[in-house]
């Protein structure tokens, strides 16, 4: 189980996260914070897997908590949840600390997509922010949705299984598969599984 912290002033956005997660059979929600100044204490004792934070925080804003917790604790991965426009604070989030950055304004499950990205070992903003942070192995081209396909893929998950558990069509997820194949110059799902291993996006 991957263990999670909270941090965001509004009850309603904590409530909805909360559901979610525990919805999750791989996640496990270790603590909520409604400031910075507690979600700091939360991440030091609690010492999660991840934190999802916003950057309108009372007491120490989400910037200012990002480095406070790269000070202190350099493993937590920091994926941020927020309002505000993307093209501008993601690669300010990103020079502070975090892993990640998606906007209040997405899906759940684009939101759950980038939860799993981020804690498998990659980083996850939007394209003008993201710099080559993936190192340019091929990885650096995929979409956070075409990484969690090519995980189920990689595991064996069948593609109408992968489209219940995506809500997709069966069609859709065998347009994903395609279209991995193309960007990572693979002709079979075998050079898909192999990849997948290789990048260590499969246990």
């Amino acid at each position: 189980m991957k263990r999670i912290a909270v941090i965001d002033d509004h009850p309603i956005i904590r409530g909805t996260l909360a559901r979610v997660l525990r919805e999750d059979g791989e996640l496990e929600l270790v603590g909520e914070a409604g400031d910075g100044e507690e979600g700091l204490k939360l991440i030091l004792e609690e010492a999660p897997d991840l934190a999802i934070l916003d950057l309108d925080l009372p007491r120490l804003d989400g910037l200012s908590l990002i480095r406070r917790i790269r000070m202190q604790d350099g493993k937590v991965r920091i994926l941020v949840l927020s309002a505000k426009p993307e093209q501008v604070m993601a690669t300010h989030t990103r020079v502070a600390g975090a892993n990640g950055y998606v906007s209040k304004g997405r899906e759940i499950g684009e939101l759950m997509t980038a939860v799993k990205t981020v804690l498998f070992g990659y980083d996850c903003f939007p394209a003008d922010a993201s710099g080559s942070s993936r190192g340019g192995s091929g990885l650096d081209s995929l979409s956070p949705r075409e990484v969690e396909v090519l995980q189920y893929l990689a595991r064996g998950i069948s593609n109408k299984e992968i489209s219940n558990r995506l809500c997709v069509s069966d069609k859709t997820v065998s347009t994903y598969k395609t279209r991995l194949q193309e960007k990572l110059g693979l002709s079979s799902l075998a050079g898909l599984i192999e990849f997948a291993a290789l990048h260590k996006l499969i246990d």
